[in-house]
C-alpha cells in the first residue's frame, strides 16, 4: 500500500470541498452544466500504458464524463475527483509503481492526480489528457469516430508535437493534415528522429503560410513536399 504523503494532505483537504461541489453539478446533470453523465465505462480504463491502450482509454473519457465544452474541462475539480475517487485504481496501476522511494511517489501524486494549470490538464493529470487527446482528434475528424487518435498517439513525441504544441493543436487545418500524413506516409513516423526532421521543416516552410484559406488538397501537396525536403 502507497502512503498517503503527509505534504498532500494540505492539498487534497482543500480542494475537496470545491472538488465535491463541482463534481456533484456534473454528476446531477443541473440545469448549469445540463450534462447526461454515465462514469460506468471508466471502470474499463487500462492501466497498460500502451499506444493502443491510450487510444481505448481516450475514447471512454471522451464519451463518459457527458460531452463537456473545452471552457467546462478547464474546471480542475472535475478531474481531480476522478483521479481521487471513481478512476483511483486505474491512476494508481498506471502512475504509481509500488516500492517507489517516498519522494518520487510524491512527485508523480502532485503531477498525475491534480490539475492546477491548462498544461498540467492537456499533459499530465491522469484523466483530463486522455480527454484533450480526444478534443483534439474530434477537431481533426469530419465526424465523431475519433479516427485520427491511433495517429496522434502513436508516439509520445508525436503526441507533444501535435496536442502539446499550441501553435499546432490551434489551427485545425494543418493539425489535420498532419494527421492524414501520419496515416498515409509510414515513412513520416518510421522513426523519432525522422518524425522531428519533418516537424523542423514545417516549423521552417509554414511560419507564413495562411493554412486556414487553404484547402485540404493544398494542405495534404504543402506537408508532402516537407517529408520531401526532409529527405526521410
Amino acid at each position: 500500500m502507497i502512503p498517503f504523503a503527509p505534504r498532500l494532505k494540505p492539498i487534497f483537504l482543500g480542494t475537496r470541498a470545491a472538488v465535491s461541489k463541482t463534481f456533484e453539478r456534473l454528476a446531477n446533470g443541473t440545469s448549469e452544466l445540463d450534462l447526461d453523465v454515465d462514469l460506468a465505462p471508466l471502470r474499463d480504463l487500462d492501466p497498460a500504458g500502451s499506444s493502443e491502450a491510450e487510444v481505448r482509454n481516450s475514447r471512454l473519457v471522451w464519451r463518459s464524463p457527458g460531452r463537456l465544452s473545452p471552457s467546462l474541462a478547464y474546471e480542475e475539480g472535475i478531474w481531480v475527483r476522478l483521479t481521487h475517487c471513481e478512476c483511483l485504481q486505474y491512476c494508481r496501476d498506471r502512475w504509481l509503481a509500488r516500492g517507489s522511494e517516498s519522494d518520487k511517489t510524491v512527485s508523480v501524486i502532485e503531477t498525475h492526480f491534480f490539475a492546477d494549470t491548462l498544461t498540467k490538464r492537456r499533459d499530465d493529470n491522469a484523466i483530463s489528457r486522455l480527454w484533450w487527446n480526444a478534443y483534439i482528434a474530434r477537431k481533426v475528424s469530419s465526424d465523431d469516430q475519433l479516427d485520427g487518435l491511433p495517429a496522434i498517439l502513436k508516439t509520445a513525441d508525436i503526441r507533444s508535437n501535435i496536442v502539446e504544441r499550441r501553435l499546432t493543436a490551434s489551427r485545425t487545418k494543418v493539425c489535420a493534415g498532419i494527421v492524414r500524413l501520419i496515416q498515409d506516409e509510414p515513412r513520416v513516423t518510421d522513426s523519432e528522429e525522422g518524425f522531428r526532421k519533418f516537424m523542423k521543416t514545417l516549423n521552417l516552410r509554414g511560419g507564413g503560410v495562411l493554412f486556414e484559406v487553404l484547402t485540404e488538397a493544398q494542405v495534404d501537396a504543402f506537408l508532402r513536399q516537407c517529408v520531401e525536403d526532409s529527405k526521410l
